[in-house]
């Protein structure tokens, strides 16, 4: 009997997503996309279809909250998708299906068999459950010491001590998620063959190490638990997270013996290096102990280190938004989970640019910044096209670029020239970012000083650095008549420069003024440090809010 898929349904943050199940899944997505949501379902419908007296379609059944292996939150009833469950048979409810394929030999076709649970509040503490569960695959579910589905939280380190306890106390804190708290009597209920088995799987990741596990039930309370690295016998509460959180994943494998494993975020602890050779050696595990594995993650070294049999899933608002490896690898690597609006920027610092954006947090949730490598480099419409297509449509792609001593009317024409090809290109309303911050009123909101005071720094400046200003102005008219009037045609430098004078900087880079005013300002309080902590002052950039907003809209 093979696991094919999964489905979940009006379970937390999601609605309905159905999952076909590989050897290895990797889910993927921002904070609040669902991956935790799948996980803690599947887990608390196999703990429920283990744990209560019958499951039948036609009659419910009750598990009472205190006899649970499992529950996500003491307030299970705030569970369900929208609504919170009820306790009538029309009520709001939660619904998980494990899809089997029987591929037992001589069946062809192969059939498909499947367990399903309804979940909801129960009239006392507990809930009630009701469903079918198809004799075949009963024995998955039910029995002595089986367990269908094994769920790793995290792990944040383990106490000093730890007194041993019942199997049965170990099991169900296990499958709580506590085993931070029970790790050592979780693996003193191995056999010292499994004990072997773990060190085995861990020496590809960790290096060569052994575990030893001891307890007395002569005359010890406490369990006491070392791992030799190196030579060296060190106490399992010194190893680092990283370390204990690979053994509780090992251990899970080995105690529960499940059908499938269920670890939110093992990448937390790990190295970069590990976390790229966690995948294959999972993967290698999974096959070996016959078992599926599901994972969440948000590490971009575990997606770029799964097999190409992996089954890689990107999650977004509850649903799945890319199941194809490529898009999910660029978007994870990019920092773009969870955003709708990928901007590429002209300047490869872009702090300033990122500072612009904070003004508007309800913007900046929906946008990530990637850097450039400047005016020379910048993304052309037909690399932006590409990064669009190549990320499967998923965002909206915004260019920006410096305006420098462009005319209105060649902004207007570049912008027409991307838009053709729909791609949206921002220029700055001035020669460039850091002209934003030139502004005389953001000066008087950093130095405390009066408007006009600013406005004579600033205007100081201009006046009295007419020849770099100029040199660079010819310098910039040069480079867009040979971008844009190839042919000739294009208007004199003194006509732009007649129009520049009309912009609050008269021509000047923002560049150039904002170095300036590190010596003007008394008492050095204008610097990059304090520009780029500042955070009273009023907006700036309005066009490039309208700009994210449009495409937000689209």
């Amino acid at each position: 009997m093979k696991l094919e898929s999964i489905k979940v349904e009006k379970f937390k943050r999601i609605d309905a997503i159905e999952l076909p199940i590989a050897d290895l899944n990797i889910l993927v997505g921002s904070n609040g996309s669902g991956k935790s949501s799948i996980l803690q379902a599947l887990h608390l419908a196999s703990c429920l279809m283990r744990q209560v007296d019958r499951i039948r379609a036609e009659s419910t059944a009750m598990v009472s909250i205190n006899d649970l292996d499992y529950l996500p939150s003491d307030q299970y009833w705030k569970l369900g998708h929208g609504a919170d469950w009820g306790n009538k048979g029309n009520s709001p409810s939660s619904k998980v299906e494990f899809r089997f394929l029987d591929d037992a030999a001589g069946v062809v076709p192969p059939n498909i068999v499947t367990a399903k649970l309804v979940m909801r509040s129960a009239r006392n503490a507990g809930i009630s459950v009701q469903g079918e569960l198809p004799e075949s695959v009963r024995p998955l579910f039910r029995g002595q010491d089986v367990f269908f589905s094994g769920f790793i939280p995290g792990i944040s380190g383990i106490p000093n001590v730890e007194h041993k306890n019942s199997k049965r106390v170990v099991l169900k804190a296990c499958s709580f998620g506590d085993s931070n708290v029970y790790l050592r009597n979780a693996l003193n209920l191995l056999p010292a063959a499994d004990i072997v088995k773990i060190e085995e799987w861990l020496e590809p990741l960790l290096g060569a190490i052994k575990l030893k596990i001891v307890f007395d039930e002569s005359k010890d309370f406490d369990i006491h638990a070392h791992a030799e690295l190196n030579g060296r016998w060190t106490p399992l509460e010194l190893l680092g997270t990283g370390f204990l959180q690979l053994i509780q994943i090992f251990c899970y494998i080995l105690l529960f013996k499940p059908k499938i494993l269920l670890i939110d975020e093992p990448d937390i602890h790990l190295h970069p290096t590990i976390q790229e050779k966690l995948a294959s050696s999972l993967l290698e595990i999974a096959r070996a102990q016959e078992i599926k594995i599901v994972m969440s993650t948000h590490s971009p070294f575990i997606v770029r280190g799964a097999p190409v049999d992996a089954n890689v899933v990107w999650l977004a608002d509850g649903e799945i938004k890319s199941d194809d490896r490529s898009v999910v690898e660029l978007a994870l690597g990019w920092g773009a989970f969870g955003k709708q609006v990928i901007i590429v920027s002209e300047d490869a610092k872009n702090e300033l640019l990122k500072k612009l954006i904070r003004q508007w947090p309800e913007i900046e949730r929906s946008v990530t910044v990637l850097p450039g490598r400047g005016y020379k480099h910048l993304l052309t419409k037909a690399e932006a096209v590409e990064l669009r297509e190549s990320l499967g449509g998923k965002f909206k792609v915004l260019v920006h670029r410096d305006r420098d001593s462009l005319t209105d009317d060649e902004a207007a024409q570049l912008v027409d020239s991307y838009a053709a090809e729909g791609i949206a290109l921002w220029l700055t309303d001035q020669s460039d970012i850091e002209s934003e911050f030139c502004n005389p009123s953001f000066l008087s909101s950093l130095t405390g000083e009066t408007l006009a005071t600013c406005e004579g720094w600033v205007n100081h400046i201009i006046a009295n650095n007419t020849v770099p200003i100029s040199d660079q102005f010819a310098k910039q008219r040069v480079a867009a008549n040979q971008e844009l009037h190839g042919a000739g045609g294009g208007p004199t430098n003194a006509d732009v420069w007649a129009a520049l004078q009309h912009r609050p900087l008269k021509g000047a880079k923002g560049k150039f003024v904002m170095g300036q005013l590190k010596n003007r300002v008394p008492g050095n309080v204008y610097s990059e440090a304090s520009v780029e902590g500042h955070s009273d002052f009023p907006e700036l950039a309005p066009s490039l809010k309208n700009a994210i907003e449009l495409l937000i809209a689209q």
